[in-house]
């Protein structure tokens, strides 16, 4: 692949699940903020589904497990401790995807913009792309509180590419959800789907969608989209 391969196309990444493995730092959070107001804490394997849809969404899902109502006079104290903590520690175990830095690196270089369109807000994704030294490789990164509607309305998708300078006509979004997935058809852009994350698994057959297994094969999903 020629460096102009990619020029003018802009790459949309999902962040938690994605582009960071977060899962571990998210979980510490919500069982903490559980913990402190007398609820059950959840195991790490349910953490994974609990992630795609905003803080406040994870703790609602906490709450359930524990069999309680997630009403929002409940939600919203849990949300400010859960704040606390999870700023404090918001890089401490959280890490990027294995060659996730070398395949950015690589589509920037082939003439890419990327973004990042999240359902974390605006500051919380800043945080982790910064404590991670990732804010670099992105034109635009834009979080929940940031747009009218998060995903999986189309709009969160578009503003991010109008933000990155791109168009939707030379976008892809590349994330690891029903969420994303409904986001992308939702903006009419193409979807790769990449199943080392925390899902819900998209509602298109897998044998229909296309995947990128791991960050290495990226590249060439990519340009089975673009070539």
């Amino acid at each position: 692949m020629t460096d102009a391969n990619l020029k003018g196309w802009t790459i949309v990444f999902d962040l938690d699940g994605t582009l960071v493995d977060t899962a571990p730092d998210l979980h510490a959070a919500l069982n903490h903020c559980l913990a402190a107001a007398g609820y059950n804490t959840v195991p790490f394997e349910a953490i994974r589904g609990m992630i795609g849809d905003g803080a406040k969404a994870m703790i609602r899902k906490g709450l359930e497990a524990d069999g309680v109502a997630p009403e929002d006079p409940v939600v919203e104290p849990l949300w400010t401790g859960f704040l606390e903590h999870y700023r404090a520690n918001i890089c401490r175990l959280s890490r990027p995807f294995p060659d996730a830095l070398d395949t950015l690196s690589r589509l920037i270089g082939q003439g890419a913009r990327c973004a990042v369109c999240t359902n974390k807000t605006q500051q919380l994704a800043e945080e982790v792309l910064n404590g991670l030294e990732l804010t670099r490789y992105f034109d635009a990164v834009v979080g929940a509180d940031s747009v009218p509607e998060k995903k999986p309305h189309g709009g969160h998708i578009l503003q991010t590419i109008a933000e990155a300078g791109g168009t939707p006509e030379r976008a892809i979004m590349v994330g690891d959800s029903l969420t994303d997935e409904r986001a992308a058809r939702n903006a009419g852009l193409p979807f790769i789907f990449v199943p080392f994350g925390y899902g819900p698994e998209p509602e298109t057959p897998l044998e229909t969608l296309l995947v990128a297994e791991t960050y290495s094969d990226l590249s060439a999903v990519i340009l089975s989209v673009t070539a």
